[in-house]
């Protein structure tokens, strides 16, 4: 027996609390379906995602190139030659991975 202001879902016109929950479950759905019907637009990255992934390409060279030529320096005794050509590697590895990330996101998209 239903007291007050409960729901058991058995008065006509009433519904009960799972049949609203698929109902919503339902709205849901169809909204997400609405939002993206091939499923690309929500896997898609921005812009912004994009330009720190080109960016991150290029300095991750950079320093990585900086990191081994003052190594090179460091236990070689070759300062400053080793940072030196070691920068302009990484810097060369900067760009080649920029390039090589703008030709697979002009692909993808």
């Amino acid at each position: 027996m239903a007291s007050g202001g409960e729901n058991d879902g058995k008065t006509p016109g009433t519904s009960s609390p799972d049949s609203d929950l698929d109902a919503r479950r339902r709205a849901l759905e169809s909204r997400l379906e609405g939002a993206a019907p091939d499923g690309r637009a929500a896997q898609e990255p921005s812009g912004l995602v994009k330009l720190f992934r080109f960016s991150a390409d290029f300095v991750s060279g950079v320093l990585a190139g900086a990191l081994i030529g003052w190594l090179v320096d460091r236990f070689a005794g070759t300062r400053p030659w080793g940072l030196i050509v070691f920068l302009l590697l990484g810097f060369a590895t900067g760009i080649y991975n920029l390039v090589r990330s703008a030709q697979r996101a002009n692909r993808e998209g």
